[in-house]
């Protein structure tokens, strides 16, 4: 009886098979990639949003119904620190917002930089004032319009503040809102754009 011969590959379907799992594999890291910044754009923003909010709400329970002041208090090496910002100025209308935001801006920075849970979730780390390792999210000053921060990176974010007449930084993208002046939370997100978060003083 005949042995049955077993056909094998041929070369060129060898090389056919190994092009099909390149162009799949191919396409499971590009679809990778795209899922991952997705995310990844997410969280910047819900961060952003919680930044936001937080300070919204600080903001506007303090300043209105308990204090002339907002106060914030949190742990750092272990000690018990308090920032404190006015919510009032002696100035005119229009100076006496900016004032005021600018101050805001300051402590809600430092509030922020000092929390250890806020993490940058791109980098895992990042750098907070030049070189000095940072594991928090908060990056360094926000750009404006004839400079942008060196020290900022996918995945930070930053505090300040602007008044009508003075929109550097964002763009106009806190515009038309009804405040005359606000604090900004800025976002990098992975390529390198900037998304903002706006809140008004508007008592």
């Amino acid at each position: 009886m005949p042995k049955k011969i077993l056909r094998g590959f041929t070369l060129i379907e060898l090389l056919v098979v190994v092009a099909i799992i390149g162009v799949l594999s191919t396409i499971g890291v590009v679809a990778y990639s795209k899922y991952t910044k997705i995310a990844q754009i997410r969280v910047i923003k819900a961060q952003n949003k919680e930044m936001h909010d937080f300070i919204k709400t600080n903001m506007l329970t303090q300043c209105i119904y308990y204090s002339d002041q907002v106060k914030l208090k949190f742990k750092q090496n272990n000690q018990d620190k308090t920032l404190t910002a006015p919510c009032n100025s002696t100035h005119n209308m229009y100076q006496g917002a900016w004032v005021v935001v600018s101050k805001m801006s300051q402590a809600f920075k430092r509030y922020f930089a000092a929390k250890s849970d806020f993490r940058n979730v791109i980098q895992g780390q990042t750098y907070y004032g030049g070189n000095t390792p940072n594991p928090y999210a908060m990056g360094g000053s926000c750009p404006n319009r004839r400079s942008a921060d060196e020290t900022m990176k996918p995945g930070n974010h930053c505090i300040s503040y602007e008044a009508i007449g003075s929109r550097d930084m964002s763009k106009n993208a806190c515009m038309n809102k009804g405040y005359s002046a606000w604090v900004v939370v800025g976002s990098m997100l992975p390529d390198k754009s900037y998304y903002f978060g706006c809140v008004g003083k508007t008592w």
